[in-house]
């Protein structure tokens, strides 16, 4: 399934996509929801508009079948995407890498005037959350991030770290409705979007070498491996020699490009992954930490505790309520 489109301003983005929905009853007159028809897979959306100019965008769906999309963003647009859970890719037009779509991973793009190639594997859940804004509302943005606007395109990624997947789960579960409701949203994603570029700028700062482009994309490359093989990570060497760079160079480039060690960075996903199985309720917490990895089931009740300050069986128990 092709999917084209021409964005010519922010809200024809959320009009496109409607037009694939079937949409619900508006229950608040700034908010869209729908969900997929059947024909194409199931989930659902949701579309707030916040303000002028400023969007969020909630879904959680799965493609029946593989889907690409190709889409022409011909105005200045500033998107802030966390992907909580996913499987797929997309790149733009003029710029060698491919970016990948995976679980866990945040991105704060720019596009102007530019193609946009995106890809969704079927049978895979998609949840996703998107903050888009007009960019020509956040100028001084652009001071802070060093870039100018007249440039066609510009990626920061990260990962969504603990700040950032408590303030996502917020924005999924706001308690209020009304303007009350509107007002927590934005707050919540202006919290989102500030938090991100302090972390994304501090790990631009912790740099201390400069690295090769060529270097850089052999690192996401590890990365994207190590979201595939969670469970069963390879060794460093080994993953080293899957990419092409010595073991050395891969370990002191990959903390250098996502702050943490390639230990750590396992450990943060597995974690993650885990949560997840435990907030959807179909595991037990035995069969989630098989899962992703952990044979001790002491050892991973205290490393989620360490991660999240509550028990395992507490947060389950929780979940369910």
């Amino acid at each position: 399934m092709n999917i084209k489109a021409e964005f010519a301003e922010l809200h024809d983005m959320t009009t496109n996509v409607c037009g694939y929905l079937n949409a619900a009853p508006q229950k608040e007159p700034y908010e869209q929801t729908g969900t997929l028809p059947p024909e194409y897979g199931e989930g659902q959306f949701s579309f707030i508009q916040l303000r002028d100019g400023m969007e969020l965008q909630l879904s959680d769906m799965i493609w029946r079948e593989d889907v690409t999309f190709d889409m022409g963003v011909r105005y200045p647009h500033l998107e802030l995407a966390l992907n909580i859970e996913g499987s797929g890719c997309w790149s733009a037009e003029g710029q060698r890498r491919e970016i990948a779509n995976e679980s866990g991973s945040a991105q704060l793009v720019y596009f102007n005037d530019v193609r946009i190639h995106m890809e969704h594997r079927k049978n895979k859940r998609i949840m996703q959350a998107e903050l888009r804004m007009d960019a020509r509302l956040w100028q001084p943005l652009f001071q802070e991030l060093g870039v100018r606007m007249e440039k066609s395109f510009f990626c920061f990624e990260d990962l969504i770290g603990p700040k950032l997947q408590v303030l996502v789960q917020q924005l999924q579960s706001c308690p209020y409705s009304g303007t009350a409701k509107r007002l927590f949203l934005e707050g919540k994603c202006l919290e989102l979007l500030a938090s991100f570029i302090h972390e994304a700028n501090d790990g631009r700062a912790r740099k201390g070498s400069s690295l090769k482009t060529e270097d850089i994309d052999k690192i996401y490359s590890a990365r994207d491996i190590l979201l595939q093989t969670l469970a069963q990570p390879p060794s460093l060497l080994a993953l080293s020699r899957k990419i092409s760079l010595n073991d050395f160079k891969l370990k002191i480039g990959f903390k250098e490009v996502f702050g943490m060690t390639v230990f750590e960075f396992v450990r943060q996903q597995r974690m993650e992954k885990a949560r997840m199985m435990l907030e959807k309720g179909s595991l037990n917490v035995s069969q989630a930490a098989s899962l992703v990895g952990y044979n001790n089931f002491s050892h991973f009740a205290a490393l989620f505790k360490k991660t999240y300050g509550v028990n395992p069986s507490d947060y389950v128990r929780d979940a369910a309520h």
